[in-house]
């Protein structure tokens, strides 16, 4: 518990102590990104740009961000441009790092489609886009600010508010008739809403077959319960359904040796993933347990620190019923 209770001081702390604003305000001085500096360049580089500049100025003392960083974003970014989905969903948008580096290949991958802005309420359309959810303003604002120096605020939509209860919504916001699902989804929000997010994801179909999951941060901190539920089988999952709903934080599981992190949680501890933190507002879900998931770990550092990190990537394969 102790694990979790940090990671929600720790960001409770960075956001509120003006780096985000400051981040934002550095952005829009900087000339090399200034609308005559970037207005005949391609997307890529641009989008790059920025990218750079959000990453230098991380480095700064006492400006540590808590962004997906180029090591394990190289990697994504080479999974979306492989597995080529047309909407992706995030969940946390920060200060909008993830969101340049994933979204600024969609118009590439899909010239043709219609993005956000100009998404109608015709449900037939040829639709493609980047869907972030952000629970605070301020990094919202931040993050918007970069988008648009991106060129990619017409691709990308943030949706403010905590992530559960918009995930229950999420179909009519963004008017999403089943079977419409994400074809992607990146996890780098509240560690402990991992799960329970995950599963309200699956109970409204929003996820599903052909879906692939990327949860970045399972090694710093770690998130036994997230992953245990994601290399879980079916059967393991329906099992622990079946016993009584968790109303408190069980003992957290510690985060195994190096050497075991591929090999790790697919015995459990599933039963911690009955149990929804107090951020989730009193929504429970018990997702859809007969998915399947194939799961691997993309190997990557802290960008700032240098310490071992990874993110998750788990591939709905199909559905046992």
């Amino acid at each position: 518990m102790l694990v979790w209770w940090t990671i929600l001081i720790v960001r409770c702390r960075i956001q509120g102590d003006g780096r985000e604003e400051a981040l934002l305000k550095h952005l829009q001085s900087l000339q090399s990104l200034s609308t005559q500096e970037t207005s005949n360049l391609a997307l890529q580089e641009r989008s790059q740009r920025v990218l750079d500049a959000i990453h230098e100025f991380g480095k700064g003392q006492n400006r540590y961000l808590m962004s997906v960083g180029d090591t394990k974003g190289r990697q994504v970014e080479a999974l979306v441009k492989e597995k080529k989905p047309k909407l992706i969903l995030e969940l946390g948008t920060y200060v909008g790092y993830s969101g340049i580096s994933f979204a600024r290949h969609l118009v590439e991958l899909h010239p043709s489609s219609i993005y956000p802005e100009n998404w109608s309420s015709n449900t037939e359309e040829d639709r493609a886009g980047y869907i972030s959810l952000e629970k605070s303003e301020v990094y919202a604002t931040t993050a918007r600010g970069g988008f648009k120096l991106a060129g990619l605020d017409k691709v990308i939509k943030v949706v403010v508010g905590s992530s559960t209860p918009n995930l229950k919504s999420l179909r009519e916001t963004l008017n999403m008739p089943k079977p419409l699902k994400f074809d992607m989804v990146f996890l780098d929000h509240l560690k402990p809403l991992y799960t329970i997010d995950v599963k309200v994801l699956e109970e409204e179909g929003l996820v599903g077959p052909g879906t692939v999951l990327v949860a970045d941060n399972v090694v710093k901190p770690g998130n036994p319960a997230y992953l245990s539920w994601v290399r879980a089988t079916p059967e393991q999952k329906r099992k622990s359904l079946q016993a009584p709903r968790l109303t408190t934080q069980p003992p957290v599981t510690p985060n195994p040796p190096t050497a075991e992190w591929e090999t790790a949680f697919h015995s459990g501890p599933i039963d911690e993933t009955r149990w929804a933190p107090d951020e989730a507002e009193g929504i429970t879900a018990e997702g859809d347990p007969g998915l399947i998931y194939t799961s691997e770990m993309l190997d990557g550092w802290d960008p700032y620190t240098g310490e071992k990190d990874a993110c998750e990537v788990s591939v709905c394969t199909g559905r046992q019923d």
